[in-house]
């Protein structure tokens, strides 16, 4: 009877243990899971124009990236799908933010410093966008891409200086 209790209990414990597994996502799968929402909302919701759906959707793949992050905070990946997911919304703070943030874990990764500031732009901070430019721009050494660069700066910097825009929330601008 002993051994029968015992198994049991050995079964029970390893049901739990394999099921607890089973209902914890990997941050790859999270990523993979919040990829597939925001895939369903802005290439099949949004252009049939099914706002509700869209919504519910990046909702969903919103909260899988945010997952993600929390599980795996050094991976930069699932800041850059939550930084996309946020700004295709048009919630350009919050997406900036977010791309602030994965670059503090990949300060070189030189495709993201645009994604903040466009993002920047959107959300008006003008100023943070020049200064997040001018941060690309010093760790940049291709003589094409510092004149791409050069030009964005000096539209941005025309804009800024245009009556009627808005400035930087914090008055300065940059990586926050």
């Amino acid at each position: 009877m002993k051994t029968i209790v015992l198994m049991l209990g050995l079964a029970v414990a390893m049901a739990i243990s394999v099921g607890s597994k089973g209902w914890a996502q990997s941050a790859d799968e999270l990523e993979e899971t919040g990829l597939a929402h925001f895939k369903k909302a802005y290439y099949e919701a949004v252009p049939k124009k099914q706002d509700a759906m869209a919504a519910e959707e990046f909702q969903k793949a919103e909260a899988s990236f945010r997952q993600a992050i929390r599980n795996r905070p050094e991976r930069v990946q699932a800041y850059l799908h939550l930084g996309r997911t946020l700004f295709v919304q048009a919630k350009y703070q919050e997406a900036a933010k977010v791309y602030g943030d994965a670059l503090k874990i990949d300060p070189e990764n030189k495709p993201v410093y645009l994604q903040l500031a466009s993002a920047q732009e959107q959300a008006g901070d003008h100023g943070g966008a020049v200064a997040t430019l001018q941060l690309l721009r010093a760790k940049e050494k291709d003589p094409a891409a510092l004149n791409k660069l050069d030009e964005l700066i000096g539209r941005l910097k025309a804009r800024q200086a245009a009556p009627g825009q808005q400035q930087s929330p914090s008055g300065k601008g940059g990586v926050k």
